[in-house]
């Protein structure tokens, strides 16, 4: 159980597989289809996750590029991979309807603030998304709401992570808590000095938030 922090002044949620359900959802159904398995399709379409580089959906999450020459970009890297796409792969992960929102996450996001928690959104998203997504995820609920697209980086680059705290008026990173899904992403939080919440489940990554906060 983690030891209550009394210095931690802000909390930083990811979106997908946090405040949603995961995309590996989508993922899993789509490499069923292929005869892949999950963790194969998801390197090959989203790229590695501990590093940030020229992969396609790297470059799409810091809005480099259109999200509508995406599919042409991954088919090569598909094939060099053994894989046959059929050409709506990135049509059926980011099709309306495949996720859910956590709305017990929302409420929790909405009573840290009633508590003078700052709150903050850190996600690496879509330029194309973001009207679904504050749609999905008001952003009134935050204190700072960090788009990857929006702002030409992404997790797990340290100025990501560097520019939210800049976002929340804080210098130094212990003072807040950061809640991903993604081993790459947490890792690159740790780097700069963020406390962490590995989120396996939502409910479950919340309890530990109480614990760390004291309550």
């Amino acid at each position: 159980m983690a030891t209550p922090s009394t210095d931690i002044s802000a909390v930083i949620f990811d979106f997908g597989g946090v405040i949603i359900t995961p995309i590996t959802r989508q993922i899993g159904m789509i490499a069923e289809g292929l005869g892949v398995t999950t963790s194969e399709l998801h390197h090959v379409m989203m790229g590695p996750q501990f590093e940030s580089g020229d992969h396609p959906w790297h470059r799409l999450e810091r809005g480099e590029i259109p999200m509508e020459v995406l599919q042409g970009m991954l088919e090569p890297i598909a094939a060099a991979a053994g894989m046959s796409f059929r050409g709506d792969e990135v049509e059926k992960i980011l099709a309306p309807g495949m996720y859910e929102v956590n709305g017990f996450v929302l409420d929790k996001i909405s009573e840290l603030r009633g508590r003078g928690y700052k709150t903050a959104l850190l996600s690496n998203s879509i330029r194309e998304f973001r009207p679904k997504l504050e749609e999905d995820v008001p952003p009134h609920l935050f204190d700072a709401y960090v788009d990857s697209s929006h702002v030409g980086m992404r997790k797990p680059e340290p100025e990501i992570f560097h520019h939210t705290l800049a976002a929340l008026g804080l210098e130094d990173a212990s003072n807040a808590v950061f809640l991903d899904d993604f081993a790459g992403n947490l890792a690159g939080a740790t780097a700069v000095g963020l406390r962490t919440i590995h989120v396996k489940n939502p409910r479950e990554a919340l309890g530990e938030l109480d614990a760390l906060l004291g309550d």
